[in-house]
């Protein structure tokens, strides 16, 4: 029997140098409306900023609430991540980083509702709004687009439409026996989705429900393409030794030609034509998966693209 005075849900929220973005983190868990306990879960790693002590003094008054991970050297994104997801007791995990942030006040109700009726699923996720800091642009993730409600584990390789501040699973992970390309990989967010859904299906709720924050100290948004692109890389080709299945490895050969094909895209944009034609050219991928489409014209718009800025 689970102890009632223990977490229903452990939000796991890993911070560096997040001086102005860290109170907007922490208030929008402390604003949750819900009718169970939680906890949140704060790996600091070692900021040189004034972000340890803003997550202190919110610890102070908060108690009962707010768990802090101080950290005495920095130890990276992905020892951070781990560790901290080690330290969630809840029955449901959520993540959220300290540059994002929450704007539902019913966000972890819902979520928590919905896998509490539907015990066939393993994680839920929502839309998000995308917020540029230094412009003030503001858009919406998913919005309009066509992409599955439903998502096993081929359609999470295919559509990666999870953002972090929006997901909500249940802690059947042993995070202390993670495999080992997991602490070697940067998009331990996409990384963590896959572990999930090998175990099992997950559920998109359409409300917008929190903020992916775009600034220059982000270690993933401000990283560029090219970084991006070869972590999913690096990712991809960790997964292919991975899986077994051959038709979930086929779908993976397929994600990663896509990958590729849009890294040589991108070269061909930024005027790296030889390079771009190539990498576009061999990646080309005509048949398989309607959601994966490389359609030629790609090239051409590209290369249109670059001629016309020239």
């Amino acid at each position: 029997m689970r102890n009632s005075s223990a977490p229903i849900v452990s939000i796991c929220m890993i911070t560096y140098n997040h001086a102005q973005y860290i109170s907007q983190a922490i208030e929008g868990v402390l604003l949750q409306k819900v009718n169970f306990i939680i906890e949140l879960i704060i790996g600091e790693d070692h900021s040189t900023d004034t972000t340890r002590a803003i997550c202190e003094r919110y610890t102070e008054d908060y108690p009962d609430i707010i768990k802090l991970l101080p950290s005495e050297r920095n130890l990276g994104m992905m020892p951070n991540f781990i560790r901290t997801l080690c330290c969630c007791q809840g029955k449901y995990i959520a993540t959220c980083e300290g540059d994002d942030y929450w704007t539902d006040p019913y966000k972890l109700q819902k979520q928590v509702d919905f896998l509490e009726a539907n015990p066939e699923y393993v994680f839920t996720f929502h839309d998000a709004e995308i917020l540029n800091q230094k412009t003030g642009e503001k858009r919406i993730r998913i919005g309009e687009s066509n992409i599955d409600s439903t998502v096993d584990l081929k359609s999470l390789i295919i559509q990666k439409n999870i953002a972090t501040a929006s997901l909500v699973f249940r802690n059947i992970i042993d995070f202390h026996s993670l495999p080992d390309w997991f602490s070697k990989i940067s998009n331990g967010d996409y990384g963590l989705c896959v572990l999930l859904a090998e175990k099992g299906p997950g559920k998109y709720l359409p409300d917008v429900m929190s903020v992916y924050r775009v600034h220059d100290g982000g270690v993933w948004s401000s990283s560029g393409f090219e970084f991006t692109k070869n972590a999913d890389i690096s990712l991809f080709k960790y997964l292919l030794q991975y899986f077994d299945n051959q038709a979930l490895k086929e779908t993976i050969r397929a994600k990663l030609k896509w990958t590729r094909f849009n890294y040589g895209i991108n070269h061909i944009r930024q005027g790296r034509l030889i390079k771009g034609l190539f990498l576009a050219v061999i990646n080309i991928r005509l048949t398989g998966d309607p959601r994966l489409p490389t359609p030629p014209r790609k090239i051409a718009s590209a290369l249109k693209s670059r001629l016309n800025y020239a």
